[in-house]
Parts: structure tokens; sequence; C-alpha cells
């Protein structure tokens, strides 16, 4: 059987007529959005051929139209053993049947006895669906999760297709005739569930009954029994708690316990302070030793600077016998020239006379340094206060900026979009002819101009043209120009600017004051690190530094012989500038003794060499000295608060107090208390607890006693031994009658048991075709997979490595089962030339990606034999399946979306 065309009208959403276009043999797939008619068309296909066209059931009142006004129309075109067919069915209003096929039309009931025959299913009950196992084969969204469940004609199909009858399958009249007697039988012994009942009832609770009193009356004796063995431990029991010396040496272990508690507290006590006295005595060490490496630090630095020092003197001093045997070279060569002789003398007296203002121009140098580094100091302050009022001086920022940017894009956006529109005016004037051409009054120039609104132009000697650009949206355009020129304004108005040109020149006004200011501050932090205060403190120290270094110089002066300020007067030079001064008036004597002794000399690479050398030396000799001093100084400075002597001193003692600390803890822990406090407290608790409660125990020792008394007189009165004897009795005598029912059951039992384990391999030789249909499909999806089929045609488990109840698999398996077994059914009936098509809608909704895979394999082998319909909606997972497309298509050429329905395939 072969589904070539399916069209609907009035059937739920389909108001309109539409197709199912693209039909043919083999694999289908209609793969659509859910909500685009999918289960629609197949509640269509069931309804036309297996409801009858007068039916009113549900089934068909579910496929009026959306509103419930219409009568639903379906037509399919179909093959049938090679036969084309069509059929039309209209429910509802005025219902008909046709069916048109190998040169008849019928209508009405024989057009669907016809059908039924065709298809091979039997006429439902009073309007119902007609019943066979193609019914099984149309899978409607949510039922491939179940096997089929299939009717009396379904059933009398598969039996016809497995050529054998229910005679066979049973065993025969004298099987069935063994089983009713067998049932009989069993019935008097067993109910329904397999429990026992009658005779066999009343032997089991006979003798569960009298084992249930000989097992309370043996109860009854054992607590006897029982109860003497406790008298027994009552009595010493009670014996112990009323011994007074064990009473006295309960509170003599309570106050031990009590002592023991308060050693405890007093050791913890004692040793928080011995720790606390040792991390004192640590802190106090470890201070001592810092300060102690640090001034070893200092000495090691100190002496550094010292061997520093002395190389420097020595090479300075070298530099300098360098430097006098140059200049007793050249004074020896100009010797013989006279004038030359008093330069040169001339010259060693200005030397000398350097030399001597050398102590007070170091002091004038060091006091200038002084000054210099507080007026930087002085200077950077006033440079960050100054670059922080420039700062905040600033009225825009990154923020007001970007908004401003923000608006002028909007406005360029809005003016490219105008200019979008704008028409072009692109003029070439020959000679002569500029100035003859006016646009809206103004003289109109070569080149391309824009116009966005109308304009008039005028051509002297011809006349005016009036140009109107395009109209649509212009005043769009002009509204939101304006809207834009409006919002640059405000921001512009906000940051206090007026263009965008001035915002600019503002923002990077800000960032420049923004760069001094932390120039400024870098200064400033650069200084202050040097010294290491607040700038008002440095600048305090700075002057008073300078204030010292002028009273250092002025009593320099007095001691020379000289005034200050006539001193400072004529010491404004600098002693190695006056020393320079020296050296050129000799050089220049040099030159005059050259001049008349007519000799011409090189320049004395010598005398500069040394002179370098000289004054860098000096220069080098003077940062290390001042280094040297620094840490003098700040050595000396430590060992005036606290001398060398008393820092080892205290280094030693604290080292002494540290051990002694250490000693201190290890004997207090060495004398620890065994137990922890916790335990004490336990201990007193328990203790506590067991004097107090001595007297109650002893009360209740008493009563026990008296209790246990009571129940031992009236258990020796009772007659237990003879009251158990007669119970053995009864319980045995229930206990054969049991039996004996029991071994009939089994009897018939093993009976019924044979003749089922042959009837059961009759029912397997019956569905061996059943499961030769199903096998292939099944092991091509679960390998080395073995399917067990019941006598009502379903699986009932699953045999891989063990045997799996079909209930116990997961959903996607079961899914799987249940497509598989559907079509082994249509397999069977496409063997036994039998129409089948397989449909599925929405099925293998739970298959992972591997077996929808191998689902496609399996469908796209049966469709060479049959035609299947696959209906999903998961496009893309069902892309591979290879399949013929279907399209849903409007009957007049328009698809229900409202789009081109697309071409059916040939």
């Amino acid at each position: 059987m072969i589904l070539t065309g399916l069209e609907v009208e009035q059937v739920r959403r389909f108001g309109d007529p539409v197709r199912l276009a693209g039909l043919g043999p083999g694999l289908n797939l209609l793969a659509a959005p859910n909500e685009s008619g999918k289960s629609t068309l197949l509640a269509a296909l069931r309804a036309v051929f297996l409801l009858p066209h007068g039916s009113k059931s549900r089934p068909i009142a579910e496929l009026l139209p959306y509103g419930g006004r219409g009568a639903p129309r379906i037509t399919v075109d179909f093959l049938c053993d090679g036969t084309a067919w069509r059929l039309e069915k209209r429910f509802f209003g005025r219902p008909f049947a046709e069916l048109v096929g190998d040169g008849v039309t019928l209508r009405g009931d024989e057009a669907e006895s016809r059908l039924h025959a065709l298809i091979g299913v039997e006429a439902g009950k009073r309007g119902a669906e007609a019943l066979g196992l193609l019914n099984a084969l149309w899978v409607g969204q949510g039922q491939s999760l179940v096997q089929p469940d299939f009717s009396d004609p379904a059933r009398s199909t598969l039996r016809a297709c497995l050529e054998a009858d229910l005679g066979a399958m049973t065993g025969g009249e004298a099987a069935q005739k063994i089983l009713a007697r067998v049932q009989a039988d069993l019935s008097v012994l067993l109910d329904g569930r397999g429990n026992p009942k009658g005779r066999y009832r009343a032997a089991i609770e006979g003798e569960q009954a009298a084992a249930a009193e000989l097992a309370r009356l043996d109860s009854r004796r054992q607590v006897l029994e029982d109860d003497l063995e406790a008298m027994e431990a009552l009595r010493r029991r009670l014996a112990h708690e009323d011994d007074a010396d064990r009473r006295e040496a309960e509170r003599a272990a309570l106050a031990e316990a009590r002592r023991h508690r308060d050693r405890l507290r007093d050791h913890d006590n004692r040793r928080r302070e011995a720790l606390a006295l040792r991390d004192h005595a640590a802190g106090r060490l470890s201070a001592a030793r810092q300060d102690a490496a640090r001034r070893a630090e200092w000495q090691r630095e100190g002496a550094a600077q010292a061997a520093r020092l002395d190389e420097l003197t020595a090479a300075l001093d070298a530099a300098r016998a360098a430097h006098a045997q140059a200049r007793a070279a050249h004074a020896a060569r100009f010797a013989a020239l006279q004038d030359a002789d008093a330069l040169r003398q001339a010259a060693r007296r200005l030397l000398d006379r350097a030399a001597g203002r050398v102590e007070r121009t170091r002091l004038a140098q060091e006091r200038r340094a002084a000054a210099a580094a507080r007026d930087r100091l002085d200077q950077a302050a006033q440079s960050v206060t100054r670059a922080a009022a420039r700062l905040a001086a600033c009225t825009i920022d990154e923020r007001s900026m970007a908004a401003i940017r923000a608006a002028d894009h909007a406005l360029q956006a809005v003016r490219a979009a105008s200019q979008a529109r704008a028409t072009v005016l692109d003029v070439g004037f020959e000679p002569g002819g500029q100035g003859r051409i006016l646009l809206d009054g103004r003289v109109l120039a070569d080149g391309r101009t824009e116009l966005t609104d109308s304009a008039v132009l005028r051509v002297a000697g011809i006349g005016t043209l009036r140009i109107e650009p395009a109209s649509h949206g212009r005043e769009t355009l002009r509204a939101d120009l304006a809207a834009a020129e409006a919002a640059l304004r405000e921001r512009l108005h906000e940051a206090g600017c007026a263009d965008l040109a001035a915002a600019e020149t503002a923002m990077a006004e800000r960032r420049q004051a923004e760069l001094a200011f932390q120039t400024a501050r870098s200064v400033l932090g650069g200084l202050l690190a040097e010294g290491g205060r607040e700038p008002a403190t440095a600048l305090a120290e700075a002057t008073r530094r300078v204030a010292e270094l002028d009273a250092r110089i002025a009593r320099h002066a007095a001691q020379a012989g000289e005034d200050s300020d006539a001193g400072a007067a004529a010491d404004d030079g600098d002693p190695a500038a006056a020393l320079e001064t020296a050296r050129q008036a000799m050089q220049a004597a040099e030159d005059r003794h050259a001049a008349a002794q007519q000799a011409l000399f090189a320049p004395d690479e010598t005398l500069r060499r040394a002179e370098a050398d000289t004054a860098r030396l000096d220069a080098e000799a003077r940062a290390a000295r001042d280094a040297a001093g620094r840490l003098a100084r700040d050595l000396a400075a430590a060992r005036a608060v606290e001398p060398d002597d008393a820092l080892a001193q205290r280094l030693a003692t604290e080292q002494d107090a540290l051990r002694q600390a250490e000693h201190a803890v290890l004997r207090i822990e060495e004398t620890r208390p065994e137990g922890t406090e916790a335990l004490a407290d336990a201990a007193i608790q328990r203790l506590d607890r067991i004097i107090q409660d001595g007297q109650s125990r002893l009360t209740a020792l008493k009563q026990d006693m008296a209790a246990r008394e009571a129940r031992i007189r009236a258990a020796e009165g009772d007659g237990l031994d003879e009251r158990m004897a007669a119970q053995e009795r009864l319980r045995d005598s229930h206990a054969a009658e049991r039996a004996a029912c029991a071994r009939e059951v089994a009897v018939l039992h093993c009976l019924r048991d044979a003749v089922g384990t042959a009837e059961r391999a009759a029912t397997e030789r019956y569905l061996a075709p059943l499961s030769r249909a199903i096998q292939p499909a099944l092991a091509a999806l679960f390998p080395r997979a073995v399917a067990s089929l019941d006598p009502d045609f379903a699986v009932s488990g699953l045999t891989r490595r063990i045997d799996e109840p079909f209930a116990a698999l997961s959903d996607g398996t079961r899914e799987q089962i249940a497509v598989l077994v559907r079509l082994g059914l249509a397999e069977l009936l496409q063997a036994r030339g039998r129409p089948a098509m397989l449909v599925l809608d929405d099925a293998l909704t739970y298959a992972d990606t591997g077996r929808l895979h191998r689902m496609f394999d399996i469908l796209t082998d049966a469709a060479t034999r049959m035609q299947v319909l696959v209906l999903t909606c998961r496009t893309e997972l069902f892309t591979p399946l290879g399949a013929r497309p279907l399209a849903i298509e409007p009957v007049m050429g328009e698809s229900v979306t409202g789009e081109p329905a697309a071409r059916a395939p040939e």
C-alpha cells in the first residue's frame, strides 16, 4: 500500500483546502515546526481510512475546524496491489463517501465495505474506528513510547499471517481439559492469588496458632528463668549499693577529682604566663638583633667609604703631583723670560690665595646647595598648588567631552543623511562664464553644490530655474537636524564651551593641567622621598640648615681676619674659577714668552689632563667624604643613644632572658598533671551523679526485687510444662495436615508446569516468524541482543548480557523497541502480501545521536520494501534521514504560511 496524495479541507486549522505534496514510494519526511498541522494530517488519514463517513464519534468531532462550523472533507490517493484508488469522505453536514478505482465507482456503505476489504480491517461498532493491524502501524504523538495494543481483528490478522491456529498453540483439547482439571483442583486449595484456602489454610492457621501459643508459653517460661537469674543479680547489686565503705570511697574520689581539676587550672595559668614572658623576650631579642645588624651595616659601609676616600686621596695626590710636574716643566721652559716668570709668580700667588679660600668656598657651596634644595622644595610645593588650582578651574572632563562628541557624531550622522538625500548641482564654467549664474541671490561658484531645500537658479539673460529636492522625509530630517544641533549646543553650554573646537581645546588644556599636576606631584614626591618628611617639615629643616651654614661661614671669615661682608664681596668667584684664572694668566705669560722667543709650541696636553683628573678626583673625594660623614653621624647618633658595649650587653641579656623563659616553659610542661580539665570536669560530674543517684538506685532495686518475686510465685502455680506439652501435640497434628495439602498442591503445580512447558514450546514455534521479522532491525540497533515475545505479540524483555524486562528499560530504549515491533509487524504483513504502511508522528524523541542515525538506516532499509511516512518538528536532527521531502501546500498554489509553496519532487 502506497499513499500518493492527501488533501484536506475544513479540518481543524485548515479551513481552506491544502494538500500534502511530494508523496511517493519509499521513505517520506514531513519536517515542519510545531502547530503547522502534522498531527492534524495524521488524524485526517486515520479518519478517512478507519472511520465511517456517517460517524459522529469524538475523533470526528475533534476534526471540526476551529470555530466549530464546517464539514471536514478528506481526499486520499493510494495504490493497493498495484491498483490506483481515490477515496473521498466528508463528515457532518451532508456526509458522503466515494471510492474510485479498478474501473468502478462506489459510494456510501459499499465504498466503506470495499475499503475495509482492501486494507484488511473490520468495521467498528457504532461509528468507532475500524479494527485491524493497520491501526497499530500508524503511530501518533506519544504512542511511540508503548507497544501496540491489538484488537481481536488485529490478532486474527497476525495469526493468519503466522499460518497457525489457536489449537496448535495450546496443544489441543486434551491439554485444555487437563489444565482445566488441574486448575479446578488447585482452586479448592488455593485462591486466585495463589494463597492457601479451605482445609489447607485451616491447617496452616492451626499450626501457626499452636506454634504461637507454644512460643508464648515458652516465652513465659523463659521470663520465669530470667526473673530467677535477675533476682540473684539484684541481691548482689543491693548488697553493693548498700555498702557504707563504698559510698565513703566515692566521696573521697569526688574530692580528689576536684583537687586534680584545681591543679590542672593552676598549671594552665602558669603555662600561659610563661608563654607570654617567652614571647615578650623573643620580641626584645629580635629588636636588639636588628639594632646590632643595622649598626654593623653602617660600620661596613663607613669602612668601604673610608677605603674609597683613601683611594681617591691617593689618586688626587698623584694627579696634583702630575699637575705640578707639568707646571714645573712649563715654568722651566719659560724661565728665561722675565716677564713670563713674573706672570707665573703672580699666578702662583693667586693660586696660594685661592687655596686659602678653599674651606670658605666649600662651605659657601654647601650653603648654596642647601639653599637650592630649599628653593626647589618651595617651588615644587607652589607648583603643586598652582597645578591643582588650574585643574580645578577646568570646566570640562572626559564624561562631558564624550557626551559632546556623541552629540556631534549624531549631528554629523543627521547631516550625512540630509546630504545623502540632497540634490547635487555640479557646475563647470567656461572662460568668462563665472558670475553670470546666481543661486538664491549669491554668485554660483565652480564645483559641487548640495541642495537640501528649495532653491532658485537665475541665469543672466536667460531666466530662472526653481530646483525642488526630494520632499520625502525632508521635514523629519530638518527636525532631526534641529534636535541634534540643540543637543550639541546644550552639551557645549554645560561644558562652558562655544563650539566643538573650543571643547577640544578646553579638554586639551584639562589634560595639560592634569599632566602638570601629576608632574608637580611627582617632583614634590621625589624631593620628599629624599628627605622622608612632610613638605612643611622638610622646608623648615632646609631653612634651618641654610642658617647653620651662614653662621659657620661667618666664623671662618672672622678667624681669617676678614670682615664677613668684605670677604663675601672678595670671594664672589669660585675657587676653581680663580685657580683657572691663574692658570690662564700663566698660559698668557707662556704665550708671550713663546712669542718673544719666536717659538711655536703646541698646547700642553699633559697639563690639561692633569687638571681634568684633579677636578674629577676632587669631586669624587668630596662625595665619598660626605657619604662617610653621613654614615659616621648616623653611627655616632646611635652610639650616643646606646654605646656598642651597652648594645652588646643588651643583646646578651635578652638572649639569657629568652633562654630562661624557654626553660621555664619546659619546666612547667614537665610538671603538667595527667589528663585535661574537660576530663576532670567529666569525672567530677560522673562521681557527683553516682553519689546523688545512689539512694534512687537502692530504692529502685528493692522495688524491682518485689515485682520479680511476685511474678515468680504466679508462674510457679500456673502449670507451664503441662500446657506446653498439649500445644506441641496440637501443632504436630496441624503440621501433618498442612504437609499433605502442600504435597497435593506441588503435584498439581508439577502437572500444570509440564503442560505449560509444552504450551510455551508450541508458542515459541508459533511466534518464530514474527520474531524473525523483528530480529534483523533489533540486532542493527542493539548488537547481540535477542528479544523475547509473549503470546500477545509484544516484546516482554531484552537479552543482552543479562535478561532485562521491558518495563525496566529506559524510555528511549522502550520507544525504539516499540517502533521496531511495529516495523516487524509491517514487514510480516508485507511478506504475506497484505497492505502495510508505517507512519511515525514525532517518534524517536528520546534517541541519542548514535541510535538515531542507526534508526535512520533501519527505516531506509525498510523503505525499500514498503512506504514509510515520518512526521517531525526537529528538522535539523532528521535532515540526515535522506528521505523524500514533503510540504503542506494550499490547493490554489499558496501555502498555509502565506508563502509560495515548494514544488513537489517528481
